[in-house]
């Protein structure tokens, strides 16, 4: 078993986030519900708990290496939209360390949702708000529609879904943070011209080290540059029929 205390704290410190040992303590609670969760239902695709440590949770904290997009700093008191959150990867971590910003979870299915809202009450996250809608309803709604300053999305399939679904989210000078592989060179050539006609462009891709983890990884940042067309996000058959 990986000595999780001190790979987090090592991370944290080289990348200058600041952290207590509270912020340590809830991340491991963190880890261990979402292990003794999966083991009856499969919120997340492995059982081992060094696994989940490493996949989800160094994977979803390499982020704050990005010292240029999202440093420690500059994330105090801003609007984060973790979409599609599933188990709470990379929302509830977000929550956790980031106590000065408001963190929202989106998250459509009914039984993760109940798992999120019963993990920030067991963690004490004020600042957290889980969001149990589907994106293309609530991006239309005035309290959510250009509002936030920072999108992020991980491990959401479809990239022509997503990007119609996140964009509409962004306030006009806000970021979205897509994590990305290896594929995510062949889709900025496929969406371009999409992330344009949703008032938003590619900016970066920077390269990540996770802990631990001997995989390519990346972060696909996107840039809101202006309104979203008032007909996107359509409704999502609409949109699955414009892909098939």
């Amino acid at each position: 078993m990986y000595d999780y205390r001190n790979i987090l704290i090592d991370f944290f410190k080289s990348n200058e986030v600041f952290y207590n040992s509270k912020t340590i303590d809830k991340i491991i609670s963190f880890l261990e519900e979402v292990f003794q969760f999966n083991l009856s239902v499969n919120i997340v695709g492995t059982k081992s708990k060094d696994e989940i440590f490493i996949r989800h949770i160094m994977d979803s904290l390499s982020i704050f290496s990005l010292k240029n997009y999202f440093s420690y700093n500059d994330l105090v008191n801003k609007k984060i939209l973790d979409f599609g959150s599933g188990a709470g990867f990379p929302g509830i971590l977000f929550s956790i360390i980031l106590e000065d910003s408001k963190v929202f979870l989106l998250e459509k299915n009914q039984k993760k949702a109940n798992f999120l809202i019963g993990l920030s009450k067991k963690l004490e996250l004020n600042n957290t708000e889980i969001l149990n809608f589907s994106a293309e309803n609530l991006a239309k709604k005035p309290t959510f529609r250009e509002k936030f300053d920072y999108s992020v999305a991980r491990a959401v399939s479809n990239i022509f879904i997503l990007l119609e679904l996140i964009i509409p989210f962004a306030k006009i000078g806000g970021k979205i943070f897509l994590y990305k592989s290896k594929k995510v060179f062949n889709e900025i050539l496929e969406t371009k011209e999409l992330i344009n006609r949703l008032g938003a462009e590619v900016e970066s891709v920077n390269e990540l080290k996770v802990p631990l983890l001997e995989e390519f990884r990346v972060i696909e940042v996107l840039k809101k540059i202006t309104k979203t067309p008032k007909k996107y996000p359509r409704d999502l058959s609409i949109i699955k029929k414009t892909i098939a």
